[in-house]
């Protein structure tokens, strides 16, 4: 076993937050050092075969409105991988828009401090919920939209972890979670669901479970028309009361996004499979183990957070695409002590 499979068990709790609905080159497009589209001639056409075209641009609205993100339109966008039917496909330029460190200060300095992933994609090309499922579950059980049956009748990583008495809860929404079979036929799991508020509760009484999902921050999921400022100073209010916690010394949290939300990306996802990739989202990798200002260059999915918390309980894969994935170990040193906390 590689060494740094061995110190993945300096890892005691993992915490996933998971916001909505911003690609890769959304939020991260001109940070310094990482596959952005930063110094790269990219024009989109504002309709087919246009010479008219439309270059990303700073976007001022902390607030902009929703886009199409379905499966139509994301293969639409995706134009059998060119990535050049974004503006005529999401019906005008707000698709090329993007942040910058002005306007997500706390989430450029996650990435300064500990790890930013340029190549992690969504494991499906549409909209959240299939994300969500594969997230948790290594599939969606062919599931390609929100539209999700009453019950799910595959196997969650909720299963194996009872089996092990390995505590965990979802904090935030969890509609979707809650139409897995496996916690529809368990009453015991319904304990495990909580409001988003709750995890600041849990932290703050040492009650925090081994494996924490946060589906949305208590202030917001970033989801268009809400401000992505909201949802941001949430999460790092979240990482924050983290880093200055008893747990901060064996730790890794997670913070990704589930799908694209209509966004310009610039980066073809690879296609493993009839499902996906999607499009890539940003991730952030925050431990005292974290490599510092490191950009993940590694191909990961949704899926590669969950092969991580299967690695560190030797816990078995549920799909064929957590079988596949990597764990995500080449964004931590094990070999380094526990780095001080640096607030985000």
């Amino acid at each position: 076993m590689a060494s740094s499979q061995l110190g993945i068990s300096a890892i005691k709790n993992a915490v996933v937050v998971l916001q909505e609905n911003h690609t890769f080159d959304c939020y991260f497009g001109a940070f310094p050092g990482a596959n952005g589209t930063s110094g790269k001639n990219i024009c989109l056409p504002q309709s087919p075969g246009s010479s008219q075209c439309v270059k990303p641009f700073h976007l001022s609205n902390l607030a902009p409105p929703d886009l199409p993100h379905g499966w139509d339109a994301a293969h639409s966008d995706y134009d059998g991988g060119k990535m050049n039917a974004f503006v005529y496909t999401e019906r005008g330029s707000q698709t090329m828009g993007f942040y910058d460190g002005t306007d997500i200060p706390h989430y450029w300095k996650a990435a300064r401090s500990y790890v930013l992933c340029d190549r992690f994609f969504t494991s499906v090309m549409t909209q959240s919920a299939p994300n969500h499922l594969y997230l948790v579950a290594g599939t969606s059980g062919g599931n390609t939209s929100n539209k999700l049956p009453p019950t799910l009748t595959f196997e969650p990583i909720f299963k194996q972890l009872d089996g092990k008495r390995i505590t965990w809860r979802v904090y935030g929404f969890n509609r979707w979670f809650k139409g897995f079979e496996y916690v529809q036929r368990n009453p015991g799991s319904k304990s495990n669901f909580a409001g988003s508020a709750r995890f600041a509760q849990d932290l703050s009484k040492g009650n925090l479970p081994q494996i924490s999902w946060v589906i949305g921050a208590p202030g917001g999921s970033e989801h268009a028309p809400e401000n992505i400022q909201l949802g941001e100073n949430s999460v790092a209010s979240l990482v924050n009361g983290l880093g200055t916690s008893k747990y901060w010394g064996s730790l890794v949290a997670y913070v990704a996004w589930d799908d694209y939300g209509g966004w310009y990306d610039h980066v073809a996802p690879p296609q493993v499979d009839s499902f996906g990739y999607g499009f890539r989202v940003p991730c952030l990798v925050i431990s005292p183990y974290a490599k510092r200002g490191y950009v993940d260059s590694q191909t990961n999915d949704h899926t590669s957070i969950l092969k991580f918390i299967e690695t560190l309980f030797g816990l078995k894969a549920l799909s064929t695409r957590d079988a596949s994935a990597k764990n995500m170990s080449e964004a931590f040193d094990f070999s380094q002590k526990p780095r001080t906390f640096e607030p985000i």
